[in-house]
């Protein structure tokens, strides 16, 4: 009689065990490729300590569900009737309990202290050694002005930057060096705006037949000084509009000249070519065309720039594919621009495509680590 209500006892403990071990599948999926993978790279933290990796692997049994039945099986008949209210309640417990998402704070890293953690890092060339060795007082000055005259020889927008800040140094000598080099340049860009103004003003009241291409050789030659002071950053911020316009002027004024004189001379290129096969006046004439075009591609190179500049991408870029398209063996002076518009606008796979295809840009040693930059997605 007794090894009859152990037999039923076992059995209802059995099914109890197993009913159990499948509601706790809400709480622990069952096991499947990606399991066993997880699974396998939790372990493998535990190769150096046997003990520690037992007990984890022992609990990776939780999502077996004939290893879950028979541990509820065992576990109640070590402790009957009581066994069953606690694997109950505590089934009931795993599958309903929630873990709040909690921000734990620590003080693993504490950006307030990175700054005093980390060594200060500069740039070993380029224009902050320049800033730092122009502005640290325990630099001889001899080394100072030999700086200030090595950024004077090639003059760009970076390197008035650097010269500017000198008009605050507490030395005198270095302070009015640098004011004398900036000096001397916006002299000499205003000295050949104030020749070719007048140049402009003298032969409009002759009547010459050479005046016209001597008023557009002064107009190309302003366009580009009234753009040099606003580009080199040398006028004053009320002013950039006014000499941006002027420029603007004398490239159209220059561009209806050399427009009509391209056109005749490319007319009587034919005419020559279909006259005569004297090569040498045939050369003389196609060079002469040459020039013009070059140019006319500079002036349209430079009306997209000024575009470029005030941010009128469409018009600029309308100007700048002329000035390629009259050029195309120098479309290299033309190409970075283009990709700047496209970039300005959000195409940036135009602007990977155009930096990519013309392999001469990377000599180029002021473009070389922008196109690096762009070029990552195929090195890598």
């Amino acid at each position: 009689m007794t090894e009859k209500y152990i037999l039923i006892y076992l059995v209802i403990t059995f099914i109890f065990s197993y009913i159990v071990a499948f509601y706790l599948k809400k709480r622990f999926p069952g096991e499947n490729e990606e399991r066993k993978l997880l699974d396998e790279k939790k372990l493998a933290h535990f190769q150096d300590t046997k003990v520690q990796k037992y007990f984890a692997e022992a609990a990776l049994y939780k999502h077996n569900r004939a290893t879950a039945t028979l541990f509820i099986f065992l576990f109640n008949i070590a402790i009957p009737i009581v066994g069953y209210l606690f694997t109950l309640w505590l089934s009931w417990y795993l599958v309903h309990k929630k873990y709040e998402k909690t921000v734990v704070l620590t003080s693993i890293l504490d950006l307030n202290e990175l700054k005093d953690i980390f060594l200060k890092t500069e740039r070993i060339f380029g224009e902050s050694s320049m800033i730092n060795l122009l502005n640290n007082e325990y630099v001889p000055k001899s080394k100072k002005l030999r700086a200030l005259a090595t950024l004077a020889s090639s003059p760009s927008p970076a390197s008035l930057t650097i010269i500017k800040q000198t008009l605050s140094s507490r030395d005198d000598e270095i302070r009015l060096y640098g004011y004398s080099i900036l000096n001397n340049m916006e002299k000499k860009i205003n000295s050949k705006i104030n020749k070719n103004l007048q140049l402009i003003q003298r032969e409009t009241y002759k009547d010459r037949q050479e005046s016209p291409e001597l008023i557009a050789e002064a107009s190309f030659e302003l366009a580009f000084s009234y753009w040099e002071l606003v580009y080199m950053e040398l006028s004053h911020e009320s002013l950039k509009n006014n000499f941006l316009s002027s420029a603007v002027q004398y490239i159209e004024t220059s561009k209806e000249f050399y427009h009509t004189k391209t056109e005749l001379l490319a007319k009587k290129l034919n005419e020559t070519k279909a006259a005569t096969y004297d090569t040498k006046t045939i050369r003389k004439k196609e060079l002469a065309l040459e020039q013009y075009y070059e140019k006319l591609s500079a002036l349209y190179t430079l009306l997209g720039r000024i575009l470029l500049y005030r941010g009128e991408y469409e018009q600029a870029q309308a100007e700048l594919t002329v000035a390629k398209e009259l050029l195309p063996e120098n479309s290299t002076a033309v190409i970075p621009y283009l990709a700047e518009i496209y970039y300005n606008i959000g195409k940036y796979d135009i602007t990977h495509s155009i930096l990519n295809r013309y392999s001469s840009l990377r000599f180029n040693a002021t473009l070389y680590p922008v196109i690096q930059e762009w070029k990552g997605e195929e090195s890598a």
